[in-house]
């Protein structure tokens, strides 16, 4: 499971100031025990305004980065998709699964019983106030299978991407992933598409696919 890490300079910065904050109220206190109220007042006041604009502009940032972690995706793969020729309902499939810090890109071809291809992950959908810390949701992209259009069961066993997803979906059944407060759910979840070239995207709470740019 890749759990892609987003924290910025901004509130590494924000972070900072509040403790200069702290650090001023704590010595003013300190002050105040050897030469009374006045030190806490010249002191202490200077980092009490410093915390409440640190706080302030750090609830701003933490306002901006859920909205990125709300409409922000992943690329996550790459996906071409063709007919085989003179065969009817098999795909041809190049995909390639881009890689992070923790797994390298793969690069794999395979064939597919179908009219359309199906790629499935499994997502861990973080609550917003973690999002804003810089996480992304969690995702494995897991399955890769074929669809008919008429509606008819392809025979061909679903292919399995990254070892899998059995441990995900144990998980799931056991309960673990159902941790508060940091999770807010935990589900599988699959893009549909006819044969052509996309891009293949993990949001907060999705996988999607588009046309490359």
């Amino acid at each position: 499971m890749n759990f892609p890490v987003n924290f910025g300079f901004i509130q590494v910065g924000l972070i900072l100031l509040i403790l200069v904050g702290v650090a001023l109220l704590i010595s003013g206190l300190v002050l105040m025990r050897r030469v009374g109220l006045r030190a806490l007042i010249a002191r202490g006041a200077s980092g009490l305004v410093v915390l409440l604009v640190a706080v302030v502009l750090l609830w701003i940032a933490t306002l901006m980065q859920t909205y990125l972690g709300l409409t922000g995706e992943i690329k996550a793969a790459h996906v071409v998709a063709k007919p085989v020729p003179g065969q009817q309902h098999l795909l041809d499939i190049d995909l390639t699964l881009y890689g992070d810090d923790q797994h390298d890109e793969q690069r794999l071809t395979y064939q597919v019983e179908g009219d359309m291809w199906v790629l499935q992950a499994g997502l861990v959908e973080l609550e917003p106030w973690v999002n804003a810390l810089g996480f992304h949701s969690g995702y494995k992209i897991s399955r890769l299978y074929g669809q008919r259009l008429d509606g008819v069961a392809t025979k061909q066993n679903q292919i399995f991407l990254n070892d899998g997803d059995e441990d995900f979906f144990n998980d799931m059944r056991e309960g673990r992933w159902w941790t508060e407060p940091f999770v807010r759910s935990a589900y599988g979840n699959a893009v549909i598409a006819v044969p052509g070239e996309y891009d293949v995207f993990i949001s907060r709470d999705a996988i999607k696919t588009r046309a490359p740019a």
